[in-house]
């Protein structure tokens, strides 16, 4: 008896058969502008911190008054620091900060990418501040943030699993940061990942902010509470 081939052969395959795209994975800096967890030791996000160093490391020296360096050379040198133009060199998402007129930066000031940093008009900052900006920071016109604030975009984790130090496992998670118009925040302030300031709000000299201070109100004391 003969057996046809065919019999055991199994269905043909679809003459128009087309295979699933690629899967693209979520590069850490697009989860960290995201506000999801991401990992800060990623080599893109390290080597952007790199040439964010290396741009506040020349601000701050330039606006050293020995060099004689002329007001607008020191304002393009700040500024530079919120272009971040070197992201377009990792390619993917380049954000870029912004920088109203006029605004004064005392040195030394501090940042980690720039590019999350966007203050507006009449804007006074004090020396020793640091911008930790994992996650976006917005200044409002006619603010004044005093000597020694700290504003920290990167929330304090929950689940101690994602506290690895600076291993391939750790993960933190940003959030961003708003302070409206007309706000004074004295000096040796710190204000956490996530909290807003209403205008015309007034934060006093050593006060640590953990939650929104309503506009129009006086906030005091380690944690904040506003009157």
């Amino acid at each position: 008896m003969m057996v046809s081939h065919n019999a055991s052969a199994g269905p043909p395959p679809p003459q128009h058969y087309a295979p699933p795209p690629p899967r693209h994975e979520k590069s850490e800096k697009a989860k960290m502008l995201n506000e999801e967890p991401f990992h800060p030791f990623d080599r893109e996000l390290v080597a952007e911190r790199e040439k964010c160093k290396s741009a506040v490391y020349r601000f701050n020296n330039t606006n050293n008054p020995h060099l004689k360096i002329s007001p607008d050379e020191v304002e393009r040198n700040f500024r530079s620091i919120l272009a971040a133009s070197w992201t377009q060199t990792f390619g993917g998402n380049a954000p870029t900060g912004h920088l109203g007129k006029p605004v004064v930066v005392e040195t030394p000031f501090y940042c980690d990418y720039g590019y999350n940093i966007h203050i507006g008009s009449n804007v006074a900052i004090g020396m020793d501040c640091k911008f930790l900006d994992s996650g976006d920071i917005t200044i409002g016109d006619n603010t004044t943030i005093c000597a020694n604030v700290t504003i920290d975009t990167v929330k304090t984790p929950n689940d101690p699993r994602s506290v690895k130090g600076c291993g391939p496992y750790r993960t933190s998670t940003a959030a961003k940061v708003h302070i409206g118009r007309n706000v004074w925040i004295g000096t040796n302030c710190l204000i956490l990942a996530g909290v807003s300031i209403g205008e015309n709000a007034t934060v006093h000299p050593g006060s640590v902010v953990v939650r929104d201070i309503p506009a129009e109100r006086h906030a005091r004391g380690p944690p904040a509470d506003y009157v």
